[in-house]
């Protein structure tokens, strides 16, 4: 008996003391169990081709648990955060996040958010014209013709919200000291709509040849005319729609100043308290060193409507994952005010005029939601909306 007790003890002595050599190597040596949490970027993957990312969120918060000695010795880049693309080609999606930590020895406790909302476009292309544009001033006997441009247009490559933001595309000649026919290589530039960055753009090409030709000193150019309004009609009416006889005008002058004009406007034609239809004599606005090829004398007709407003209501349509989720809405119905001419909304029909909320890619849980109206003439505007907005609750299916 007093063996067994012995030999028993001498077990529970050696693992006391084991016990404290695991302690000792966990908390002396790796240090304690720590938390911390990590900005990680995020790395997309699998990205079809013809594919491009238009915005997407940078990191993740994720937060990791390990020794002290594990996690004080890394940084969020450590970390591997991937977005599987594959199969996805347009719109805004929501991806799960898979993050990785950079050894074993450290947990992914908590990754925030863990679907990133990404949006896709395709890679289109479209044609510009290329424009010169003159600076300076030339030699005193030398006035130049419109150039020669090779090539005279350039392709642009990128996805189409940043190719809509591109108005123009331009190279600027430097006349400054010309006195005779001259041919430059120029760069193309890109003129874009509030300065927009359009760095994921593609130019083919990047520079053309231009010729700079010489002309005789004067030179005629037609540019459509822009009336200048200025006032409102009476109360309760609107401007439908403005029209001009001739509607557009040819100047004469030397190319330097012609070359920036692109239209001209009239004068200020007052259009406060009128309630129909009515035609004004105008004349135009003639910039400084050009003059007007024939007479400058026009007609501008002002159509005059009464602004009326239709009132109805149209049933709520909710898109949502019904496979996975029962959807509860705060309304049903929504009450709509469109403002506009007649004709614009004799063209309505409730038939045609959808309330839709798309909550197709949400995940569960309760959200305000904006509703979207759909299916109205362009020529109409929406007064009211009523409610702007709806709560909306998304339940997993069993769950409810």
């Amino acid at each position: 008996m007093k063996k067994f007790f012995m030999k028993f003890l001498d077990i529970r002595v050696l693992s006391v003391i084991f016990a404290i050599l695991i302690w000792y190597y966990v908390i002396g040596v790796q240090g304690p169990i720590i938390t911390r949490t990590f900005k990680v970027p995020i790395t997309p993957i699998n990205l079809e081709s013809g594919v491009f990312i238009v915005n997407s969120p940078e990191n993740v918060n994720v937060t990791a648990e390990g020794s002290s000695k594990a996690v004080l010795g890394i940084k969020g880049s450590d970390f591997t955060a991937l977005v599987n693309l594959a199969g996805k080609s347009e719109g805004e999606i929501y991806v799960p996040v898979d993050v990785k930590p950079p050894t074993s020895a450290i947990k992914v406790r908590m990754v925030s958010p863990e679907k990133v909302k990404i949006g896709l476009e395709k890679i289109t292309t479209r044609k510009l014209p290329v424009v010169v544009k003159f600076k300076g001033k030339p030699a005193d006997d030398f006035m130049p013709a419109s150039p020669i441009i090779t090539p005279d247009s350039v392709i642009l490559t990128g996805p189409l919200s940043k190719l809509d933001e591109i108005e123009s595309a331009i190279v600027e000649v430097d006349l400054t000291g010309i006195n005779s026919e001259t041919t430059v290589v120029l760069p193309i530039q890109l003129v874009t709509r509030s300065d927009a960055n359009i760095s994921d753009v593609q130019v083919n090409p990047r520079s053309c040849v231009v010729k700079i030709l010489e002309s005789n000193p004067a030179v005629s150019k037609t540019v459509p005319i822009v009336p200048q309004i200025k006032g409102r009609p009476f109360q309760g009416f609107g401007v439908k729609d403005i029209s001009l006889n001739p509607g557009t005008i040819t100047l004469e002058g030397n190319l330097n100043d012609l070359s920036n004009i692109k239209f001209i406007s009239t004068a200020p034609i007052d259009i406060t308290g009128i309630t129909e239809t009515k035609t004004f004599d105008s004349t135009v606005v003639v910039p400084d060193g050009v003059k007007v090829a024939g007479s400058a004398d026009f007609t501008v007709t002002v159509e005059i409507a009464p602004v009326k407003k239709l009132e109805f209501t149209i049933p709520l349509t909710v898109n949502y994952d019904a496979v996975q989720f029962d959807v509860n809405v705060s309304v049903k119905e929504i009450r709509v005010i469109v403002t506009g001419f007649e004709d614009a909304l004799s063209s309505i029909s409730q038939d045609s005029v959808t309330a839709v909320i798309d909550v197709s890619k949400f995940s569960e849980g309760t959200y305000i939601v904006p509703i979207q109206i759909n299916g109205l003439p362009e020529d109409t505007v929406i007064s009211i909306i009523q409610p702007e907005t709806v709560h909306i609750t998304l339940t997993k299916k069993g769950t409810g």
